[in-house]
């Protein structure tokens, strides 16, 4: 019988996370087939995507009604997976709502599961601890609280460190990127980053753009760096007239545009904690719509949006949510830290402690290590 294991996310991110495991994986069991939901990362890390992570993807409470018929028909299909008999493992990767009912079944029919990147439980849906408890085998977490955490649940976790350590070089040469991107090092740069996703740019890409005109003519000679992410054309959610023409827009590049920029603006989310580890001031921003905010008001209980914010306990990055992600207040922010670069030293040196509480590089081959362990002691 072929052995076999399943990797699943629902995210660009965990697909990235999901790629570099399974690598790791290879290298310790080379004749495993490994199959999933992923991306590229995964794909070119040898895992058979049976569904790709674009077309699951979603923003926000609200919006992920629009893509009910295409998960149900996935949740099906990989139920189908499970009861061939060839699945050793099932290796789940955020993604909570569709994952902890993946966890359901596998360990119905008796399969090892293994959560890698746990969901934010710690920040809402609490009861959802229980159905870890009952249903994972490990936790494999990379945020150093969620051990304790999921420890005082008496569920079995161990913290590896963070994956993204593995990926970003906090020493990148900001004078070879600028060089290679045909800008000036010494110019004042600020990078924009509205996200990967067609409806996050729509929610916070006008106002970052507005606010740029502004700052641009407080600083004439300011240029502005814009990565795209290879799914999204220029073309969709916004088009830059020549009011613009400031503007450098990179595809891809998110790392070299955070290593060069000396203030970012950026959404909530991953793109924050790779800044941070690179360690790059940053102003944070996030917009969806009402209902969805309301509805995380609601059920989110966490002090901050910013996960650099959590892990420090305090706002050391200002943040910018909903009616406040306003071309005015990213202006008044933004200038206030441009005119105060004590205050810009003092969010590096913060940033430099938050980098530090993630460990060190290595985290997806523990996590390889613990999984493959795991399913040969079985």
């Amino acid at each position: 019988m072929n052995h076999e294991l399943l990797i699943i996310t629902g995210e660009d991110s965990g697909d990235l996370y999901g790629g570099n495991l399974a690598k790791e994986i290879h290298k310790l069991s080379p004749d495993m087939k490994i199959s999933g939901v992923g991306g590229r990362n995964m794909r070119s890390a040898g895992v058979d995507i049976f569904c790709d992570v674009a077309d699951i993807s979603v923003v926000g409470f609200w919006e992920v009604i629009e893509k009910l018929g295409l998960i149900r028909r996935l949740y099906r299909q990989v139920i189908e997976k499970l009861d061939k008999g060839n699945i050793k493992g099932v290796v789940l990767i955020d993604y909570p709502g569709f994952n902890l009912k993946i966890a359901k079944a596998a360990k119905e029919r008796g399969i090892p599961v293994f959560y890698y990147i746990s969901p934010q439980v710690w920040a809402w849906k609490k009861g959802r601890v229980k159905t870890i408890k009952k249903c994972v085998d490990k936790m494999i977490v990379i945020l150093p609280f969620e051990k304790e955490f999921y420890r005082r649940e008496g569920i079995d976790v161990e913290f590896v460190g963070h994956p993204l350590l593995e990926v970003i070089n906090p020493s990148l040469d900001k004078s070879k990127i600028c060089r290679e991107l045909g800008i000036d090092s010494n110019q004042l740069i600020i990078g924009i980053l509205p996200g990967s996703r067609k409806k996050e740019i729509a929610y916070m890409l006008p106002a970052i753009l507005e606010a740029s005109k502004h700052i641009k003519g407080k600083y004439p000679s300011a240029r502005f760096l814009l990565p795209l992410s290879p799914s999204i054309s220029v073309g969709q959610g916004f088009s830059l007239a020549s009011e613009y023409s400031y503007i450098k827009i990179i595809k891809g590049g998110n790392y070299d545009v955070m290593k060069a920029s000396d203030l970012l603006i950026t959404k909530s989310g991953t793109s924050t904690l790779e800044a941070a580890i690179i360690g790059t001031p940053m102003i944070i921003v996030y917009k969806t719509s009402a209902l969805s905010f309301y509805l995380a008001k609601f059920l989110v209980h966490v002090q901050f949006a910013g996960l650099p914010n959590l892990l420090a306990g305090k706002e050391i990055i200002p943040e910018l949510l909903q009616s406040k992600a306003n071309a005015k207040d990213i202006v008044k922010k933004a200038l206030y830290y441009l005119e105060n670069r004590d205050e810009l030293d003092k969010m590096r040196e913060d940033l430099k402690k938050i980098r530090y509480s993630l460990g060190g590089p290595g985290a997806s081959k523990k996590a390889a290590g613990i999984i493959i362990g795991h399913i040969k002691a079985v």
